[in-house]
């Protein structure tokens, strides 16, 4: 049941890298390890079980958080190289900021 849980909780974490600051982490962390918590004390597992679900998915969605970083690295990388850079409206957009 752990491998579905961290399975799951990476590619939230993929999402979340791909659209949110760092910040996203915290909120994100603690509804994960709530959850390992719920669903252990509701299968009856033992509190070390727990505990390695919550250290398992904490870390999973940390994972894929940087995961989902990478990609957005990756995407924003292969677009300037193809456009050819940065769109100049929007540079002056910047410098109005």
């Amino acid at each position: 049941m752990t491998l579905e849980l961290a399975i799951i909780s990476m590619l939230a974490g993929i999402a979340l890298g791909l659209r949110y600051k760092v910040f996203v982490l915290v909120p994100a962390v603690s509804f994960t390890i709530m959850f390992a918590v719920m669903d252990g004390i509701a299968h009856g597992d033992r509190l070390g079980s727990i505990l390695f679900a919550m250290t398992i998915l904490g870390i999973a969605v940390q994972f894929g958080y940087v995961a989902g970083i990478m990609i957005r690295a990756a995407i924003g990388s292969i677009f300037t190289s193809v456009v050819g850079g940065r769109n100049p409206q929007f540079n002056s957009q910047i410098g109005r900021m």
